[in-house]
């Protein structure tokens, strides 16, 4: 699976490790456009510390089902989406992140992947 984000003005298209979960191989968009913002998170964090310092983000995505849970204007009601939900807000807790719904074809990011 690869991920693809813009920061600042330099985009980045990465394999993202091949990720299980509890219930086996990943088999549905919603897991794959979580574990892309766990790998974005994660990401993030390691840049804020090899800086030392903490930067601001704007994460913008166009899962309206994924931005929406994360700022929590819905619940997770499907089991397999509350660990991973569970793990992109832990990590999103260590920074100063926003997230915002964009429309998929203005998602700059998703257009690298195609």
């Amino acid at each position: 699976m690869k991920a693809a984000f813009v920061i600042g003005e330099k985009e980045s298209v990465r394999d993202v490790p091949d990720l299980q979960t509890p219930d086996g191989p990943m088999r549905s968009s919603n897991i794959a456009e979580y574990h892309g913002l766990i790998f974005l998170l994660r990401h993030l964090r390691d840049l804020d510390r090899g800086r030392g310092s903490d930067g601001a983000y704007l994460i913008c995505g166009d899962s309206q089902l994924v931005i929406r849970q994360m700022r929590g204007e819905y619940r997770v009601r499907t089991a397999h989406l509350v660990p991973l939900r569970a793990e992109a807000s832990r990590l999103s807790s260590e920074l100063d992140v926003e997230f915002r719904a964009v429309p998929r074809a203005k998602n700059r990011a998703g257009f690298l992947l195609e």
